[in-house]
Formats: structure tokens, sequence, C-alpha cells
């Protein structure tokens, strides 16, 4: 799966105009969203509290583009307990209070440190996914309307208190009647669709806004990161989808003892409900748990590491959440991901990129990380290539004179994430998830085995993948896809050149030419035509009305020509039209 850094042009409900309010500006719309009034009242909230948490004065630079919105709501000042706290800090508890969606794209906002600062990425780690319940007799009645008959037809016993809870889903344990099987059933909270649906069009509108009226945003593709953030959130509503993806990552591992997927039970398993093994193991953050249970810690840091491995390099496949809490251990060291919601693959380009960019890392080599950005245009034409390699070079000269297996892979991808936001690399965001994929993998085997380092350990696992991508083999079969390819347009160039000379000798050649904007600077002239041929018929008016006045021709009033009258009165009322729409176009 590739991400476009950026539901298509848009989040969902983005081609929805039935029932839709249009807050009007002129004549320029400003803002759609399917509406009706709690959706214009959630918008309220929204910018309230954002307002309450000191965020004013980003408000403020794109009040003129809300509309209806009480200009109040946008200048509010912050609450007093908020004035002592960092902005990152605020900004983090702006988010929980707003709600799933906000702590969903804030989470992931935390996997991109190349689109926000350092600090404000450490501080939306920490953001709690954890929300109050919903009551029982509600989940109930959703997963009876899934199933479309009573749970005690499903089930043979279902525990009412969930064993977790997020914002978007909560996750109950039950015994499938049936099958007689322990079972963990992932239910997403009723109504949590349309509220985060609501919420993705509202931070679209914020989005556009940011990206038109604050010059700092205009370097980043804002609606492109944005569109990247709903694709992921919306891709995590979708239950069915991550028991598919479960069902594949099984089947990378089935033959890996180190690794075990929970086994998905499909026939009970919709958009909005999951069903899969219970896993009645320790949580691998709960170090006691491991040590009372006889487990070897630096077993579990290898596993989990050559798990995050092997999914790059063998299966160009990556899991970019595998934090502490979506890890468990079973007896033998054996490790379980559980949740598959931010996932996706790579192709083999991808993998060859990242495998360089790591290779140049661990082997210390500059010039393969320089040559790969610039193969591939991940470096702006106007950026400054020599302080580039200038940062590079002072990653590589910290590591030089270090023992290897002292380097900290972690530190090393931290640096390089530093120097991307600094040059504005263009990495596609999947390798920042992918990146970030090693990052939790090094700091989870720190975390258990304090003197683990993913570096050394993966420095095999690099060489490996290097030997299969660079071996002879490799090179003989892209050359015969090469000749294949040849051999295809050699065959066809003949009837190509033959068909472009009869139409050359025939006139009938033509080379579309596509001009950016250009429908635009038609439009713009045409209107700029109309208004001059207004302009010229009011003023003829006013010529031809003054020569029939002054030689007083036709039937007169009180002395005056009819026509010279009526000519002044049809030129006043046009010129008094044309300067209307001059001034509502905000151009005069």
């Amino acid at each position: 799966m590739f991400l476009d850094a950026t539901a298509k042009d848009g989040a969902p409900g983005a081609d929805k105009q039935d029932d839709a309010t249009v807050f009007m500006r002129g004549n320029m719309t400003i803002f759609r969203i399917n509406q009706n009034y709690k959706n214009l009242a959630r918008l309220i909230k929204i910018l309230s509290i954002l307002a309450k948490y000191g965020f004013s004065a980003f408000l403020k630079r794109i009040a003129d583009g809300l509309g209806a919105i009480p200009k109040g709501v946008v200048t509010m000042k912050p609450e007093r307990s908020m004035l002592g706290l960092t902005e990152p800090v605020r900004l983090r508890l702006a988010i929980e209070e707003l709600g799933p969606a906000f702590i969903k794209i804030g989470q992931i906002m935390s996997l991109r440190p190349d689109i926000i600062p350092p600090a404000f990425a450490k501080e939306l780690e920490t953001l709690q996914d954890k929300t109050t319940p919903v009551q029982f007799g509600n989940i109930k009645a959703a997963i009876e309307e899934q199933f479309g008959t009573q749970m005690e037809d499903i089930f043979l016993r279902f525990e009412e208190i969930p064993v977790a809870s997020g914002s978007i889903a909560q996750v109950y344990r039950a015994v499938l009647k049936k099958e007689r099987k322990d079972v963990a059933v992932k239910v997403l909270k009723p109504g949590t669709r349309k509220i985060v649906e609501t919420d993705l069009n509202i931070i679209r509108l914020l989005v556009r806004l940011a990206s038109g009226r604050i010059p700092e945003f205009q370097a980043y593709n804002l609606t492109g990161v944005f569109r990247e953030f709903s694709e992921l959130l919306l891709s995590q509503l979708n239950l069915l989808r991550e028991a598919r993806i479960m069902q594949r990552f099984s089947s990378f591992f089935r033959d890996v003892e180190y690794v075990h997927i929970p086994e998905v039970y499909m026939d009970y398993t919709t958009e909005n409900l999951l069903v899969m093994e219970y896993i009645d193991g320790v949580k691998i953050s709960d170090l006691d748990a491991l040590d009372r249970a006889g487990m070897d810690r630096e077993t579990i840091a290898k596993n989990g590491a050559a798990l995050a491995l092997r999914e790059i390099f063998d299966f160009g496949f990556y899991h970019a959440d595998p934090h502490p809490g979506n890890l468990f251990v079973l007896p033998g060291n054996v490790i379980v991901p559980v949740d598959f919601g931010i996932t996706g693959y790579i192709d083999e380009e991808g993998v060859l990129i990242i495998g360089n960019i790591l290779t140049g890392l661990i082997e210390r080599d500059t010039e393969r990380i320089i040559r790969y950005l610039k193969r591939y245009d991940f470096v702006e034409e106007e950026a400054d290539e020599k302080k580039l390699k200038i940062d590079l070079y002072d990653i590589i000269d910290a590591a030089r004179n270090t023992p290897l297996g002292q380097i900290s892979m972690g530190t090393a991808i931290r640096s390089l994430f530093s120097i991307t936001r600094k040059h504005r690399i263009r990495f596609p965001g999947e390798y920042f998830l992918i990146f970030n994929t090693l990052l939790e993998s090094d700091g989870v085997g720190r975390m258990v085995f304090p003197e683990f380092n993913i570096t050394e350990f993966a420095k095999p696992w690099v060489r490996r993948w290097a030997g299969r991508h660079y071996s002879p083999k490799r090179y003989m079969k892209e050359l015969f896809y090469l000749t294949e390819d040849l051999g295809f347009f050699l065959k066809l160039l003949p009837q190509e050149v033959n068909i472009l000379l009869k139409r050359l000798r025939s006139g009938r050649l033509r080379l579309p030419v596509s001009i950016e904007n250009l429908d635009k600077t038609v439009s713009e002239i045409d209107r700029t035509g109309n208004r001059l041929s207004f302009a010229i018929i009011i003023a003829s008016l006013l010529l031809s009305s003054t020569i029939l006045v002054q030689a007083k021709i036709g039937p007169l009033i009180s002395g005056y020509p009819v026509l010279g009258l009526v000519g002044f009165f049809g030129a006043v009322v046009m010129g008094f039209w044309l300067l209307i729409g001059i001034l509502r176009s905000g151009r005069l």
C-alpha cells in the first residue's frame, strides 16, 4: 500500500451535496459539509475547545474563511489553568477532549516526525486512547443487529465488562457457542463512524483554510497529508479489513515458531465486528510477569526485532504501531501482535530504498544515502545539497568511533527524521511508518532487555537482504525482463513510425498540450471581457443620451427628451450592477 503523504479529494462526504449547507462570503463557497444544526454546533464546539487550550491565534488567521461562525468563538481567551502548560501539552489535551477522530489522527501524527516538530510528536505519543466504555446494553444491541439474532444464539458466555476500551472500539472476552472457543470480540462503538466522518469533514475544512491563509503551512502539502491520515483512520473503522490483514499476516508467519497470529473467525466478522482468538498471554511491558513466568527477556527482545525485520525485508509488509500495548508473549517466548489497524504493503522498489538507507546508516556510508535520495527525487531542486551532506556526515561521524554494537539505530533514525524536516525531504508517508516500526522495535527491545541493540541485530538481516537483491540470479532476471521489453518495443516501432509519418503527410498530426490552470485563466479573461463590454455599453448609453438631451430630440417631459432620460436611467442601473459585481468579487 502506498500512501500519497496525502477518501480522494478528501474525507467522507466530500462529494455529497444533498442537504448540504453552504456558508458564503461574497460569491465564494467557503464551507461545504454534510449539514444539520448538530454539525454546525459540532464545528463551533471544536473551535471553542481549540480556543480554550490557547490556539486562538491559529483560529484568528483563518477566521475570514469560517463564514457564519460567530467571531467570539475564535477570539475567546484560554483558561487560566492552560497558561502554565507547554504548547505540545495543550495540543495533546485539546485532542483528547475533541474525541475519537482527533485522537486517532493525533496518534498517526506522532508517527510522522517529518510533519510535526519532535516535541509535539513525543507528546502525541502519550495520547490516551482509553475512553469511558459504552454501556453494555448498547453494545449488545449493536452485536445483535450485526448477527440478526440474539447473542445467546452465538455465544455460550459473554463478559459484560470490556477488557479494553478505546476511542473507536471496545474489546470483550467471550466463548463461541458452536466452536466452544475462547474469543476476543472487538466491537465498533455505535455511532462512531458517523462521528468520525463528520469530524473528518470539519478537519478537512480547517486544513484547507490553514493551507490557503497561513504562509508557513504552504510549504507542506497539508491537503495530501490529511488525505493520507483520513485513509488510515477510515481503514481502522473497517474491522473486516483488519481481519483479512490478520489472515494474510498469519500466512506469512505460518512456519515461524517465535510468532503467533491470533486466529480470526471470519463467519462472525463484519465491518463493525471482529471475532478472533483470545490471547491469554503476558503483556510485553509487564516485565515482572515475564520474569515470574520464567521467560527469557533477551530472546523476547530478539524475537520482537526479528518479527519487524522479517515483515519488511521478507514480505514487503509493515505493522506500523508495534507499541508495547499491542504485543503479548506466550510460553516459549512467542511474540503475539494483536492490533493490525495501521498496516500496509511496500513494493520491491520501496524495500530497495529502505534497505539502502538502513545499510548506509549501519555501514556509515553517507554517499549511499545521498545517492538514493537523489535518484528517486526525494530532495527538492532548491534544496542545499551541500548542507544536506554536511548534516548526514554529522550523523555518520557521531558513530564513526563508536563500536558497532553500541550504535543506536533509534538515535540514527531520529536524526534522519530531523534532517528530513530541515531539508524538506519528500519521503512517501509509508516510509516513515516503516522507520517507526524499527524505532518501536528498538524501544520495546531495550525496555525488555536493556542490553539489546537492534543495530547489531539487524546487520545480518540487512546484509542477507542485500545479498538476495544484488545476486547474479536477480540481475539475470531483470536482464530477461529488459530484453523482453526491448523486443516488444522494436516489434511495434515500425508500425508506430508508419502511423506517425502518415499523419504528418496528411496534416492530421496533433500534439495535445495541457496548460495548468488554463481553464481558470480563460474564465478570468472571459469575465474581464464581459466587464469591459458592459462598461462600453454604459459609456455608449451615456454618450447617446447626452446627445439626445442636448438636441432635444423626441417626445419631451418637462422639456427633457424621454429617450435621453431612459438612457441615463439605464446607464445608472447598469453602472451600479457592474460596481456591485466588482465589489462582491473582492477585486476593484
